[in-house]
């Protein structure tokens, strides 16, 4: 009974947290994707709040509605993942290849729910019998959801990886925009997937599917709770990156590697010069606009002509100011108070950020200058 309550509370918040993504467009629909995800899950465990409590028989219609919904949880997903990693993303019509088995099993299961409702009780009447053994069709439809959502979730585990990569070259702070709650939420689902490999084990052993089926339904109703935490504590968390526009990119031509160096020594003084790395949220397309340049074209002056990034190359700079600011300021002053101002957003930046330019930890660096 227990399982049940906890089934039926997450697939009300499924439907309440989707309701509140869907009133937060983002680019790519990358909210209206999770939002889907959501709803998915929540369809998902109908089962165990409507089965255990005898809810059936009172609307038998939602008798095997969930399995249609659980083949979209892996290609919802992996489509959230892309429209929030992927700043080139678009629907196109090749996608809708990753729902081909979501409509493959509405066509197969059209006649059971044109069937009447007595037909529909006696079957859960049979299913949820304990003593009864896993039937072929289960076992197809169990372990190819498996297979999907180990599919699905390691190519999102893939995206994220190219995503947190492709940072580098577009903010100044990464630990903003990292969103390192997806990446938690990715590997709890391949946890979750591995507690499912060892169902299968025991099922291998004569154990019915059925007897798991509330491990299974608290485990989904998990990944709904976990995300709708973090959406409800702060909703930009799962909004995608934002993109400053910058226009049509024009061609760059491809120069010498002494006039990429010398290009990328005067947009050094000029980003020097005019402090235009205080700014804390700084990203490629504003810096670009601000010095002429196409954000293209800055991208390439920055990789090829200082060997960075452009997330290196800005804080080094605001580590540079920082050193200053050190060596010749007065001690009382906070060391995070001179981070800040000179364009730092976040501790953890700043502190890995200073490490890595000077070999010392901010106080290491403020005690030797003391000596």
């Amino acid at each position: 009974m227990i399982p049940g309550l906890i089934s039926g509370f997450g697939s009300l918040f499924a439907l309440f947290f989707a309701s509140v993504l869907f009133c937060r467009p983002s680019r790519g629909g990358a909210n209206y994707f999770l939002a889907g995800f959501i709803v998915a899950l929540g369809l998902s465990i109908t089962y165990e709040s409507i089965f255990p409590t005898g809810l059936y028989r009172l609307v038998p219609c939602l008798v095997k509605t969930y399995i249609p919904g659980q083949f979209l949880v892996g290609p919802l997903l992996f489509l959230y993942v892309s429209a929030l990693a992927d700043r080139r993303f678009a629907l196109k019509w090749p996608m809708i290849l990753h729902f081909l088995p979501f409509l493959a099993s509405l066509a197969y299961l059209s006649p059971f729910f044109l069937e009447p409702a007595s037909a529909k009780t006696a079957f859960v009447d049979a299913w949820v019998n304990p003593a009864r053994t896993t039937r072929p069709e289960e076992w197809a439809i169990w372990l190819y959801l498996q297979a999907s959502l180990w599919c699905y979730s390691s190519l999102s585990l893939l995206k994220y990886r190219r995503y947190r990569l492709g940072l580098r070259d577009l903010v100044s702070d990464i630990g903003r925009y990292a969103r390192n709650w997806l990446l938690l939420f990715l590997v709890c689902v391949q946890v979750m997937l591995f507690c499912f490999a060892v169902i299968d084990v025991l099922m291998l052993r004569g154990a019915p599917l059925v007897r798991f089926n509330a491990f299974i339904a608290c485990s989904l109703v998990f990944c709904i709770v976990f995300v709708g935490w973090v959406a409800m504590g702060r909703l930009d968390l799962i909004s995608a990156l934002p993109q400053a526009e910058d226009g049509p990119e024009p061609e760059v031509a491809e120069q010498g590697s002494e006039k990429w160096t010398g290009l990328f020594a005067l947009v050094e003084d000029a980003t020097r010069s005019q402090r235009l790395y205080r700014s804390a949220d700084l990203m490629l397309p504003d810096l670009a606009r601000s010095l002429g340049y196409s954000r293209t074209e800055l991208s390439k002056v920055i990789n090829l002509g200082g060997k960075v990034n452009y997330y290196d190359f800005i804080n080094r700079l605001r580590v540079e100011e920082v050193r200053c600011r050190l060596d010749s300021g007065p001690r009382e002053v906070k060391i995070l108070d001179i981070a800040m101002e000179s364009g730092f957003n976040s501790k953890s930046t700043f502190n890995e950020a200073f490490k890595r330019w000077t070999g010392l930890t901010p106080s290491a660096y403020r005690r030797s200058k003391s000596v």
